[in-house]
């Protein structure tokens, strides 16, 4: 891990992943076709998917607008410099599953940990219980929550992050619930990384959570924020705190979409106060999901930025706010990696 103490030096990164034009491209701003076609190639419809691109048009204009008449536009796949010569230099864009690259192989955040903090856990307003993959260590932790009341569980894969779909269950037999999640384990090679850590599940009760949001949090505050919408990308964007929000979400659909500034305000101050609580755990950068729980504000999970969906995010506010802390995205290289290998996030 950097450390974001220290100044870093030297130009901002862009990493943009060439991914096919879609076949719509109707409301798409100019600057971001302008900016496609100088860096990636021509903007031609190519049956590519409409939000994906739009995104990754949304980091390109962006951090070549805010992060410095220097930044280095690395196209991956096309780009013909040194990969290794952009270790240490602060990055926009995505790390990548497959055909990483040495300067980056893990995000920058360690926020993907939360599931170890109890004021993080406090603040989700769901009880939870983390545990191995052993069978007698998930027994115990479900065991646990069931004596605790708890009979509807969503199990999620901690390991690494998004690797698994979470897993929803439903009982009060810790055994057969236990033998539920050996066979969904069972059924994924992903699972063998888990090994021997102790925290590779986190169980926690299934509750219903509403108008889900995401915080863009640099510098242990909120940025930027926009409601988790999967069919709506920084061209929807309306404000600093996007009020879009949907009461449940269903990624594609329009129609459900809600005008919630009142809701965007409260989550704005809850995600002040959340930050100043972490403010001491070395998270970096990373967004804050957040949801409403029974009416409460509440913390759905925290993950690293690079590979966050943007949704309605003013990418203006963002960016600026990236520049003015360039420490905290520079990602885990490959030399670092090796170097402390406890402070990556994922397993090598």
């Amino acid at each position: 891990m950097v450390d974001t103490a220290k100044p870093v030096t030297g130009p901002w990164v862009i990493s943009i992943v060439p991914v096919g034009c879609p076949d719509d491209l109707a409301g798409v701003p100019d600057g971001y076709i302008r900016a496609w076609e100088e860096h990636v190639g021509p903007v031609e419809p190519a049956g590519g998917d409409r939000e994906d691109w739009i995104e990754m048009c949304a980091r390109l204009y962006w951090g070549v607008r805010n992060l410095g008449d220097d930044a280095i536009v690395r196209v991956h796949g096309r780009w013909r410099g040194d990969d290794t010569s952009l270790a240490g230099l602060p990055h926009l864009g995505h790390v990548l599953a497959h055909c990483q690259t040495p300067d980056q192989v893990a995000d920058s955040s360690l926020a993907a940990r939360y599931r170890l903090n109890p004021v993080v856990r406090g603040l989700m307003h769901r009880p939870s219980e983390t545990c191995s993959i052993e069978p007698p260590d998930v027994r115990a932790a479900f065991a646990r929550l069931v004596d605790r009341g708890v009979s509807s569980f969503l199990v999620k894969y901690a390991a690494r992050e998004k690797a698994l779909p979470n897993l929803p269950l439903d009982g009060t037999d810790p055994d057969m619930l236990a033998d539920r999640v050996a066979g969904w384990l069972a059924e994924n090679w992903e699972s063998m990384r888990a090994e021997g850590v102790p925290d590779a599940l986190l169980v926690q009760k299934r509750v219903r959570m509403e108008y889900e949001y995401r915080m863009f949090m640099v510098g242990d505050e909120p940025a930027c924020g926009a409601g988790n919408i999967g069919v709506l990308t920084p061209v929807d964007n309306e404000a600093r705190f996007d009020p879009k929000m949907q009461r449940t979400r269903a990624d594609m659909d329009r129609s459900t979409v809600e005008r919630r500034p009142d809701l965007a305000e409260r989550y704005r101050e809850a995600a002040v106060r959340f930050g100043r609580a972490l403010a001491g755990d070395g998270y970096g950068a990373y967004v804050l999901d957040l949801c409403l729980i029974d009416g409460e504000v509440s913390i759905v999970e925290l993950n690293g930025m690079m590979n966050a969906g943007l949704f309605a995010l003013d990418m203006d506010a963002l960016t600026r706010a990236m520049r003015a802390r360039p420490g905290q995205f520079v990602p885990v290289s490959l030399g670092g990696l090796l170097a402390d290998r406890d402070a990556c996030p994922v397993p090598v």
